[in-house]
């Protein structure tokens, strides 16, 4: 399998309310080795109209069962890094909407963007988990 480049991002997520549009029902969450990269939605970049979106796997979130509401910690990497240059301008400080078809269901804001490769290196995976784990 070829190895592209990507980035890692470390976010704070907020998952927007039900009532406000949000999803509907909980999400498992966490960044056991078995959830990693499960939950994949699409991401409305800086800059980007409303409903303009680009796919980021997430590599994990900081608890488990996260509720409409729920503030947590994400990892995210962009599959079509190549394909998006937007992604390379992505900075903390950045905000990221999270979308699932074309609700906005969370708001992130950048904390940090690492280099990776995909598929990423267990060693990588792990390292970004401790974070989500610790902080």
């Amino acid at each position: 399998m070829e190895v592209l480049p990507t980035v890692a991002i470390g976010i704070n997520l907020y998952f927007v309310p039900t009532a406000d549009g949000g999803r509907q029902g909980p999400l498992p969450g966490g960044f056991a080795a078995e959830t990693r990269f499960r939950y994949r939605p699409n991401w409305g970049l800086p800059g980007w109209a409303d409903g303009e979106q680009a796919g980021a796997l997430v590599l994990g979130f900081s608890q488990e069962d996260i509720h409409p509401g729920d503030t947590v910690r994400a990892v995210i990497a962009p599959f079509f890094f190549e394909g998006v240059p937007a992604w390379r301008d992505i900075q903390p400080g950045d905000e990221l909407r999270m979308y699932e078809g074309l609700h906005i269901c969370g708001r992130g804001a950048v904390l940090w963007v690492k280099p990776s490769s995909w598929p990423m290196p267990e060693e990588d995976q792990d390292r970004f988990s401790r974070w989500l784990e610790t902080g």
